[in-house]
């Protein structure tokens, strides 16, 4: 839920609503659209058969397919050159061979991330998708922008993928059958939740979000997606899709002009998106590009306007007047991503079960280099394939993407393997030119459940100090000798000195090997002046990757059945290999791929023929239920068929199953790793040991060497940034609030939300007393010599010790001549003109030639020869300035003092004090303020502080009061629960008193339902868990009982059994009970016995009626249903205690 407020008390009024759980108070984000105002083919790969999506839903009127040969009759399909060879040497996106395949992105959603779209235009109305849309910035469901004429930008972006062919209105969409929807989020406040709310818009209907918008391209700015918006892309890469994954595209940035780096951009520098960056007309770097590790692949856009043409497509206006709904301007990295997702749609349209990252391998394999090789920086990676700082792998090629597509098979699971951080210390030279070595040996977490053989993405974790830190160059060697550089110089960052953790992302070792020595390099190379060193904290890689061959690929003449061709080549050229723009050469590669997963496709049923070749025999199976009369039942059938029969001997002759099917085999239950699916045992997702489904969201228990993600209760290899990770327990825990990253423990801060400092690894609302702010928002120490200050200068004291005196940004000890020392204030006050000694009230003494007068002020002593009005020069009399009433000179600055109502200012009279100066009013004299005060109304009572500092209570300090936050330079007091706090809320706490605990911003003295406390504070419970004391202690009893039951009924080869430990102590518990029963029964039948001898012996018979008092206990059954998985795919309960209460 998401909501705005102009006073506190709606704010507090959410605390009221029961059933809200996290709260944390919203800020803005800087967010630009990434287009600009003007500024000074043959398919590589063989036919493949036609494909349909399977299942796919039309939307709106019927859709229409390309007719090869016939040009479109939309009347800007002439001027869209990108689509119909107009690019220079007759290039284009090569999207026409994908048409003609019937390919238009029929069944495919597509979703702009904007400021909306235009719903009711001609040329989208027929395939919008009201689904796949939403306004944000206006709270409802229609993503319709405002009509002022600076809301085209989503419309034109929806135009490109999905604009309707063959009609009268603009061109044609990449996928012109697709179904488009929009997100209005960008006319408006953009914060964390706002941009969490878009990413994560209906993910299992969505299939592809695209955005050309970013933090600011000005050169300067390094910023990314926060808390809720990182979990939204990892929501979307885990459980969207049905599990295969959201696909994210993102505009790389139009901040050429400013030398910027997409690579401090966070959403372009990251793993879940694909990067897209532009090219001119005429195959060259446009003037907005900006170069960096993290691009992936390019499309067409705009370039030298008069020179280069700009894209074609549908235009915002809302009285849809004819001459106003298309345009031929559409410009920037803007136009380029939503080319790239429209070429995405067709190739999920050839094979909808792609998953985010086959489609980052579709765009590697197939982008090509030779249309841009015109311009400079290419160079080849270890195998063989080029790649560019400016176009990643090139220029997109659709007709080549839905043939690698149609043949593609799901890679293997994703590894993550981090290596040691490295915590150096080591200075950075500060003289240009200097260059500073690092070599890292790594073994790729080899023999471990991690080992990464072929990588994908590479982060390069660093922390360091530079200033400025736009003078700096960073590269990375990997061992096969691939250099990516991290790190441009960026000329206009002179602001800030500091990269903390940041991940710099590069795809250009992709299916490179990891093992080995990398290098990394660290350069001054701006041109900037540096007087000071850097340093260089630590840093660490993170390699993206498989173990195995991540390319398995289907030959021709299997698509027809969907069988995996059985391969054994790496896709990647060897070094003896030639280099080629296109290496997939369908002869030498396609067809020989190592078959590295039995599983991966359907397997034939073989036909077995006789030996005259007259009749055939077909060997029956299970596969289905079914039960065909004309086959033979006989009798004597295995345990695990049901009543229909079998035709042979043992579990895998059933013509269907009594309990469960696995691999055409009858099972009891199914085994570890898998779930029930309408009696069918299917895989769970490889991080799942336990599951109730296929997808990542379904985990009961992580598979070795996953962790839990709590708060999103999924399980991955790795904690995702701005976790934490239990290794004891194996989850991964969020930050605190306040963190933005931690280690060691979630409330150990390594940065902070920008909104606060990072103080000895915790994020405060304002610096401690001997400390300030720094330009990158850390707390560092004073001066010695100062107890407040605003730098670690001894010049930039704002307060001083006990015994100290401030004098011009100083504490001295004594204050200098003519100066007062104010004893309360601790600062050196000037005395008045002529004083050579005073105190607050009077002159004490006087200059030489000056006297004290009555009034305690000094006067020349020559003025008793002079009128009041006059002053005493070289045994002259001079008429004073006409401001002043006495003076000692003919200025207006050399007043003594004034006549009314001018007032006395140091040695001038004005009308009015000036600021920083304060009227007294037992006198017409206007006295300094505090020398921390821009304005007050006394010398104790302030009411504006100079920058920087904070007003409270009528005095300015660096930092407000514990229990108080600043409110634009105002201390405004925290709510009541607060120690410390950055806004008036009660879930806007940053520290909590003492034995409190903070959660989710509020602070509390107990955890509330669904957390418990643990030594990190409030933790969430485990999902399954409706309260707990401690969450582990339930998951733990919840796995063992799960593992009990499956374990308990697992078969192995040869009919043969598991024997379960669980198994043998049950056994033995039930015998130990029939023991003590058998000898209750023998004790008590000798008791009746002798009890009929009872009267002889003066005893009364025991009676054998039911006891008036009663002992209850638990009773536990369990269901027939729980004998067995649960046929449900839903995510039941494996296991349903049933009490019924017993009387004894």
């Amino acid at each position: 839920m998401n909501f705005e407020h102009n006073s506190v008390l709606k704010y507090l009024k959410v605390l009221l609503i029961t059933k809200v759980h996290w709260v944390q108070q919203q800020h803005e984000k800087k967010r630009t659209k990434r287009d600009y105002v003007a500024n000074p083919s043959a398919s590589p790969f063989s036919h493949i058969f036609t494909r349909v999506a399977p299942g796919a839903q039309p939307h709106g009127q019927p859709h229409y397919r390309a007719v090869p040969g016939v040009a479109f009759p939309d009347p800007l399909f002439s001027e869209q050159w990108y689509l119909n060879g107009g690019a220079r040497d007759g290039l284009d996106m090569n999207v026409a061979p994908a048409w003609q395949k019937g390919y238009t992105g029929k069944g495919i959603v597509v979703s702009i991330l904007d400021d909306g779209i235009q719903t009711n235009h001609p040329d989208l109305a027929q395939n919008y998708d009201p689904l796949a849309s939403t306004d944000i910035n206006g709270n409802d469901d229609d993503p319709m922008p405002q009509d002022n004429g600076d809301n085209k930008h989503g419309t034109r972006c929806a135009g490109e993928v999905a604009a309707v062919a063959y009609n009268n209105f603009c061109g044609i969409g990449v996928a012109y059958n697709a179904s488009i929807g929009g997100v209005r989020m960008l006319d408006g406040v953009v914060n964390d939740a706002v941009e969490a709310k878009a990413l994560g818009l209906n993910p299992e209907h969505i299939d592809i979000y695209s955005a050309s918008w970013g933090p600011e391209d000005d050169g300067k700015t390094v910023d990314g997606p926060g808390p809720l918006a990182r979990r939204a892309f990892i929501y979307g890469v885990t459980s969207g899709r049905k599990g295969k994954g959201s696909i994210f595209v993102w505009a790389s940035g139009n901040g050429g002009r400013h030398t910027d780096s997409c690579n401090c951009d966070g959403y372009t520098n990251s793993i879940f998106t694909l990067s897209i960056s532009s090219a001119t007309q005429g195959g060259y770097q446009p003037w907005y590009l900006e170069q960096c590790s993290s691009t992936l692949a390019t499309t067409y856009s705009s370039g030298t306007p008069g020179h280069d043409k700009s894209v074609a497509t549908v235009d915002m206006d809302a009285r849809l007047r004819p001459d106003h709904i298309c345009t031929v301007e559409h410009t920037g990295t803007s136009a380029s991503a939503p080319l790239a997702a429209g070429i995405c749609a067709l190739g999920l349209e050839a094979n909808p079960t792609l998953t985010w990252r086959d489609m980052q391998y579709l765009v590697v394999l197939t982008s090509r280099s030779a249309p841009l090789e015109k311009d400079t920086g290419w160079i080849s990676n270890g195998v063989k394939r080029k790649f560019s700082h400016k176009f990643g792998y090139g220029l997109m090629d659709a007709g080549a993407l839905v043939n690698l597509a149609e043949k593609w098979t799901t890679v293997p699971p994703q590894h993550i393997c981090k290596s040691q951080e490295i915590i150096e210390d080591k200075q950075i030279p500060f003289n240009y030119g200097a260059v500073l070595d690092f070599y890292m040996d790594v073994n790729a977490c080899s023999n471990t459940l991690n080992e990464v053989k072929f990588l994908e993405h590479v982060q390069c974790k660093i922390s360091l100090r530079f200033f400025p830190r736009g003078n700096l160059r960073i590269l990375l060697t990997s061992p096969m000798g691939t250099t990516s550089t991290l790190l441009f110089e960026r000329p206009r960052d002179v602001i800030s000195s500091n990269f903390d953790d940041w991940p710099f992302l590069s795809v250009h070792f992709w299916g490179e090997k990891a093992e080995g020595r990398w290098h990394l390099q660290i350069i001054n190379a701006g041109s900037r002046r540096v007087s000071q060193f850097g340093t260089l904290k630590k840093w660490q890689l993170i390699f993206y990757g498989t173990n195995v061959n991540p390319v398995r690929l289907r030959s021709p003449n299997e698509i027809r059945s969907s069988q995996w061709k059985s391969p054994d080549a790496f896709p990647f050229p060897t070094q003896s290999q030639p280099v080629t723009d296109n290496f997939f050469d369908p002869s030498e590669v396609f067809n020989n791929f190592p078959n590295l997963y039995s599983f991966a496709g359907s397997e034939t049923n073989p036909v077995f023929t006789s030996l005259d070749e007259t009749k055939n025999t077909k060997v029956r199976d299970n596969s289905k239920n079914d039960l065909d009369i004309d086959d033979e039942v006989i009798e004597g059938c295995d345990d695990q068929c049901d009543s229909k029969g079998c035709f042979g001997k043992g579990p895998t002759k059933c013509y269907s199953c009594r309990f469960k099917r696995m691999d055409k085999t009858c099972v009891s239950t199914c085994p570890p790793r898998s779930y029930s699916d309408q009696g069918e045992c299917k895989p769970c997702h490889e991080a799942c040991e336990t599951c109730t489904g296929p997808d990542q969201k379904s985990c009961l228990a992580c598979a070795p060497g996953h962790v839990r993600v709590v708060d999103l209760d999924i399980c991955l290899q790795q904690c995702p940034e701005g976790y934490f990770e239990n290794f004891i327990d194996k989850t991964c825990i969020p930050c605190q609030p306040n963190c933005a990253g931690c280690q060691d423990r979630p409330d150990h801060c390594t940065s902070c939300d920008h909104h606060l400092l990072l103080y000895q690894n915790k994020c405060l609302a304002a610096c401690p007393s001997n400390t300030f702010e720094t330009d990158d928002y850390r707390c560092a120490p004073c001066h010695e010599s100062c107890e407040t200050c605003t730098g670690s200068n001894s010049s930039q004291c704002i307060n001083c010790p006990i015994g100290a005196f401030w004098n011009e940004g100083r504490c001295v000890s004594e204050c200098p001549a003519h100066h007062y020392a104010d004893y309360n204030q601790r600062e050196c006050v000037e005395c008045p003109p002529g004083c050579s000694e005073c105190n607050a009230s009077t002159c004490i003494s006087c200059l030489d030639d000056w006297k004290v007068n009555i009034k305690g002020r000094c006067q020349t002593q020559a003025s008793d020869k002079c009128d009041v009005d006059q002053y005493y020069d070289n045994g002259i009399c001079k008429q004073c300035h006409s401001t002043c009433d006495t003076c000692d000179g003919p200025t207006e600055r050399a007043c003594l003092s004034c006549a009314s109502p001018l007032i006395l200012q140091g040695t001038r009279c004005v009308g009015s004090c000036d600021m920083g100066f304060y009227h007294e009013k037992d006198g017409q004299i206007c006295e300094p303020c505090l020398h921390t005060c821009a304005k007050c109304v006394a010398k104790m009572n302030c009411t504006d502080c100079l920058n920087g500092l904070q007003l409270q209570s009528g005095e300015c300090h660096t930092t407000c009061a514990t229990g108080y936050y600043s409110d634009k330079g105002l201390c405004v007091r925290c709510y009541m629960s607060c120690k410390t706090c950055s806004g008036p809320g009660p879930d806007q706490c940053v520290t909590c008193p003492d034995s409190w605990l903070l959660l989710n911003g509020e602070c509390r003295p107990d955890c509330p339902a669904n957390y418990y406390k643990t030594e990190y504070g409030c933790q969430k419970c485990h999902y399954s868990c409706a309260n707990c004391p401690e969450c582990k202690v339930q998951e733990d009893k919840r796995k063992i009982n799960v593992e009990a039951l499956l374990l308990s009924a697992q078969s192995l080869p040869g009919g043969q059994f598991f024997v379960s430990p669980f198994n043998l102590i049950t056994g033995l518990a039930i015998i130990t009970c029939l023991c003590i029963i058998i000898l209750f029964v023998v004790v008590f039948l000798v008791l009746q016995r002798n009890s009929a001898q009872s009267n002889q012996r003066g005893f009364s018979r025991v009676s054998i009626r039911k006891p008036k008092v009663t002992c209850n206990y638990n009773v536990v059954s369990v269901s027939d249903g729980d004998s067995s998985d649960s046929d449900s795919s839903e995510g039941q309960n494996l296991i349903q205690e049933k009490a019924e209460r017993t009387s004894c």
